[in-house]
């Protein structure tokens, strides 16, 4: 009996341990399987995100590829201005330090906007910014007069004095070069196009335009006139140019039209006791010419229609890539009222607005016109005129920029950002 027992007390032992192992192995089988699916669920996790970012990339390309259509059918858009953008766009991801920033007094010369990047021209170097006052590119000068264009997503920046150049996009120097002339004037075309008008030696003005290439594409001489204002066509094909001259004891001015592609004038138009001080191509076919106190449009280079203020002066003209414009008009005998104009590409007035006060600033950017009266109050107003805020500043503004949802605004060594509808720092 005592043998029999034993045997029986061993075999409940080892049924226990085999039940026990069979236990373990049961839950190891359950962990395997627990572990594989969790990497199954990363796996389709991952390839759901690469997934996304394909059709993110995709969706892209095939944006840009319909925008590179259309730059080629429109003539005024290019690949580069594109990248451009899409640079833009990923710059103004990387935070900085914000607004208002501290910039110092009498430090900037010029304020102004390449798409949503301010840039900021200094006595020696030009700083870029993004939305959130991160630095995304800064270049280095030495000029003494620095004049900046900037279109197309690209900026002609120039010494009036010495001829020295840059021209730059959102991130780096296209080229550099050195006119060693006086310069009367500079323009750049929504195509990358570029143009000068120089003082030559005997006494006479050439224009020197180049293409977007930098090769140059034609030289002007003008002998009877200095050439003071240029501007190029939508599609870079002409450069319409303003000259100044005197004739029998009097001023006058005259607008030239010239070809590229046939290297000749082929329309001049003449301004008697007339000092032309702006023009601009608003579109193919249409020339604004700006003077003291009024605006002519020049149609299909023969109509000329000319718009005059009588006694009123324009004191401000700040134009858009669309074509239209904005002035400022203030009244004769007036310093503490002005008026503000918005006109579409023809000339044909989209609204206008007057203030009693006087307006030192004044910018538009193609949907929003941004303008700073002497009381150091900032109002926006879309293309119809309607108001769309409005805010004090706590100091008089030297410069204003306005792009997009934000308008900028540069007041005694400090830029503050505003957003244009609740008009708040």
């Amino acid at each position: 009996m005592d043998n029999n027992e034993k045997k029986h007390d061993f075999s409940e032992e080892e049924e226990k341990r085999m039940r026990a192992r069979s236990a373990v192995r049961a839950r190891e089988r359950e962990e395997k399987q627990r572990q594989a699916e969790i990497k199954k669920s990363k796996q389709r996790r991952i390839m759901h995100k690469l997934s996304t970012v394909i059709k993110i990339l995709l969706i892209v390309i095939v944006v840009i590829s319909l925008l590179f259509i259309a730059a080629g059918s429109l003539g005024n858009v290019t690949f580069s201005n594109i990248i451009d953008y899409v640079k833009d766009g990923f710059s103004n991801m990387e935070s900085g330090e914000g607004y208002p920033l501290d910039v110092g007094s009498g430090s900037v010369k010029d304020m102004l906007m390449i798409g949503e990047t301010t840039v900021l021209v200094r006595n020696n170097e030009v700083n870029l910014l993004n939305k959130t006052a991160k630095e995304t590119s800064k270049y280095t000068h030495s000029y003494s007069k620095p004049q900046t264009i900037v279109s197309g997503g690209r900026m002609l920046i120039c010494d009036r004095v010495t001829g020295r150049y840059m021209i730059t996009d959102r991130r780096e120097i296209l080229k550099s070069d050195e006119l060693q002339s006086e310069v009367f004037a500079c323009t750049v075309s929504k195509n990358g196009r570029y143009a000068f008008s120089i003082n030559c030696d005997d006494g006479s003005s050439m224009v020197s335009a180049y293409g977007s290439d930098f090769d140059k594409l034609i030289d002007f001489k003008c002998a009877e006139e200095y050439i003071i204002g240029l501007s190029y066509s939508p599609d870079g094909k002409n450069i319409a140019m303003i000259g100044i001259g005197s004739k029998d004891a009097g001023i006058y001015s005259k607008l030239y039209i010239l070809s590229i592609k046939n290297q000749e004038i082929t329309a001049s138009f003449d301004f008697i006791g007339e000092s032309l001080n702006n023009v601009f191509y608003s579109s193919n076919d249409t020339i604004i010419v700006v003077s003291e106190n009024a605006y002519t449009i020049i149609r299909d280079n023969t109509d000329k229609e000319k718009i005059n203020f009588g006694f009123n002066t324009i004191s401000r003209f700040e134009a858009d890539t669309n074509g239209n414009f904005a002035i400022v008009l203030s009244k004769y005998g007036s310093i503490d009222s002005g008026t503000v104009a918005l006109l579409d590409s023809k000339g044909e007035e989209l609204f206008s607005v007057e203030l009693d006060s006087k307006i030192e600033c004044i910018d538009y950017d193609g949907s929003t016109v941004c303008v700073v009266d002497s009381d150091n109050i900032v109002r926006t107003y879309n293309k119809k005129g309607k108001l769309l805020g409005e805010t004090k500043l706590d100091a008089p503004a030297q410069d204003i920029a306005v792009s997009g949802k934000y308008c900028y605004a540069l007041c005694f060594g400090t830029v503050v950002q505003l957003d244009i509808r609740t008009q708040t720092d």
